[in-house]
């Protein structure tokens, strides 16, 4: 099975990059109910000629030194809008951690079949796709689970984390007009996440970029 994903050579600096903006927006931590006015660029980002739309779920904004979008791939990074805008009065999640979204501009149709996922995702290119090492023996598969034609994992670093990203992340894989998109949460360290809370996100994240594209 190929599965595809983006590793553009800036993304392990813009992610770092957005981590730290995360954590020094935070130590100001304001509830997501205090929102302001955010420009639309902020909360929506379309790729690929506008078949894709990354929509933010509330309290993160899209960051946009830190995305890519061209037309055979993209790449969308979200971080709290706190830390995107530094202003403090801007929206902030509750418990932050760093949204990402990647698509696939060759239009690969329907989502892989769970089983077919399941397997991928057990074998060592698949858990190299999943490691911020690029080691399949770095991580751990936790629970896999299949809703509304989204397949979501849970993943688990077996080395110990750093000051600033956590150990876990969760996936969400699905299509959009033939797309297929991978919307990943990462959690940070100073703000660890229940396995529940980061499928709850993850899942909400990807059912906003439905909802959101055309």
């Amino acid at each position: 099975m190929s599965i595809w994903t983006f590793s553009p050579a800036f993304y392990p600096a813009a992610l770092f990059g957005a981590a730290l903006l995360v954590l020094g927006a935070c130590t100001l931590q304001a509830p997501v109910s205090r929102a302001t006015s955010l420009p639309d660029a902020l909360r929506r980002f379309p790729v690929i000629d506008n078949a894709v739309v990354i929509a933010a779920p509330d309290g993160y904004c899209i960051d946009a030194p830190g995305s890519r979008t061209e037309r055979r791939d993209s790449f969308v990074l979200l971080a709290s809008c706190r830390a995107v805008t530094g202003d403090p009065s801007a929206p902030s999640p509750r418990a932050p951690g760093l949204l990402s979204a990647s698509v696939d501009g060759a239009g690969t149709g329907a989502v892989p079949t769970e089983e077919g996922l399941d397997k991928f995702f057990a074998s060592a290119i698949g858990r190299t796709v999943l490691s911020r090492r690029n080691d399949p023996d770095s991580v751990v598969v936790g629970e896999r689970r299949y809703s509304d034609e989204t397949y979501l994992l849970h993943v688990r670093e077996r080395a110990r984390g750093d000051e600033v990203m956590g150990l876990q992340s969760w996936r969400a894989i699905f299509t959009v007009n033939g797309r297929m998109v991978t919307a990943t949460l990462r959690e940070l360290a100073a703000y660890p996440m229940s396995e529940s809370e980061g499928f709850r996100v993850v899942k909400g994240f990807a059912d906003g970029i439905r909802r959101a594209s055309p």
